[in-house]
């Protein structure tokens, strides 16, 4: 008497089947990194495109100082902690590792330190996209999911490694030698079992693996070597300025001569009058043409220059007494707005005393003074 036992489905022995080459294949892959030293890298910047576009999964091997060369592409750990694949411009032990992006105009900002580095062996472009979504958590949790039942099917489900008909207890079989360890219900049990560890391994290599991978960026920052040589401008003020007495008590004439030829053209001159020592509100200027190298003040003239000043002082007051030392400056005036430090006479006295028809009509007089 027989009794029928349960095959495995089609989608679970696909299943064990995939899972059993993928496993072996990343077991040799496993394999390979661990005596070979690989490192997965993943593009995360632009700054090597479009020979590695962002996205790409490298494979990286450790390289030693004296074989890295210029035209590699190779991956370094800047001071900051930020890893950097770019390619090698040049490697020197005293000026160090200077690299370049593909995709930048100049070499990175400051050089590298020289010593070992991982040179990139060939990159997948976008395959970095997949192997950052296989580090995702709820990844892990199918991954873990999916090796549980791996191995359930294989070694704890009653009719694993089983098929067709077998015989019942208490039959006439029962007396029959069965085949032990060498029949081909257990030699199919070792051959299930044996798949659903590899591709148990399939799953949790590739995960362990992703666990590794390290994201590496551009330095995108630009250097540039530049000299100038700094020259002070000089803007030359006016020569020689004279004071000498009007043609009346209440003026004087002052005159200068022409300032020193120098890069900038002279605009013109400006022209100053203020009390000294005074505030710098009750500051009169006026402005020049280049050609007028001589101005006269008065006192009298109200719409003059000095004329204002006192204007202001005196708040138009009439029959004032008043004695006023008043500074006189001359600037000269340069094209883009440039002036010239100032030349000065600070010994102008300005009076009004005493009476010739009363307090109404003070006598006015206006001294140049040697300084």
């Amino acid at each position: 008497m027989t009794r029928q036992v349960l095959r495995l489905s089609a989608w679970e022995r696909c299943l064990l089947n995939a899972g059993a080459a993928l496993g072996l294949l990343c077991l040799v892959l496993a394999g390979l990194a661990l005596v070979l030293g690989l490192k997965p890298l993943i593009a995360i910047s632009g700054s090597m495109s479009p020979g590695i576009p962002v996205g790409s999964l490298a494979l990286a091997m450790p390289t030693a100082a004296a074989e890295v060369a210029p035209g590699q592409v190779v991956s370094v750990v800047a001071s900051n902690g930020t890893r950097i694949t770019h390619r090698v411009v040049s490697a020197d032990p005293v000026t160090g590792l200077v690299l370049k992006g593909d995709a930048n105009p100049v070499a990175d900002l400051q050089p590298y330190s020289f010593g070992p580095a991982d040179r990139v062996v060939f990159s997948v472009p976008f395959l970095g996209y997949v192997a950052s979504w296989l580090s995702s958590p709820w990844v892990f949790g199918l991954g873990g999911l999916l090796c549980a039942y791996l191995l359930y099917v294989a070694f704890f489900r009653s009719d694993a490694g089983r098929s067709g008909n077998v015989p019942a207890e208490g039959s006439a079989s029962d007396s029959v030698p069965v085949a032990g360890a060498g029949g081909p219900g257990t030699r199919r049990s070792k051959w299930l079992g044996a798949g659903a560890i590899v591709a148990a391994l399939a799953v949790v290599i590739p995960l362990g693996v992703v666990n590794r991978i390290e994201a590496t960026q551009a330095a995108w920052t630009a250097s540039a070597v530049a000299s100038a040589t700094v020259t002070a401008l000089n803007t030359e003020q006016p020569k020689d300025l004279n004071c000498v007495r009007g043609s009346s008590d209440t003026k004087i004439n002052f005159s200068w001569g022409a300032p020193q030829p120098g890069p900038l053209p002279l605009t013109g001159y400006v022209v100053r009058a203020y009390v000294s020592g005074g505030s710098s509100t009750g500051v009169r200027a006026d402005t020049l043409t280049p050609a007028t190298r001589s101005v006269t003040l008065d006192q009298i003239a109200d719409n003059g220059l000095l004329g204002n000043l006192l204007g202001l002082l005196l708040g138009g007051l009439i029959g004032t007494n008043y004695d006023y030392t008043i500074t006189f400056e001359v600037s000269a005036q340069y094209g883009s707005a440039w002036v010239s430090a100032p030349l000065a006479h600070h010994t102008v006295n300005a009076t009004a005393k005493g009476a010739i028809l009363g307090i109404l009509l003070p006598t006015k007089k206006l001294t140049c003074l040697m300084q």
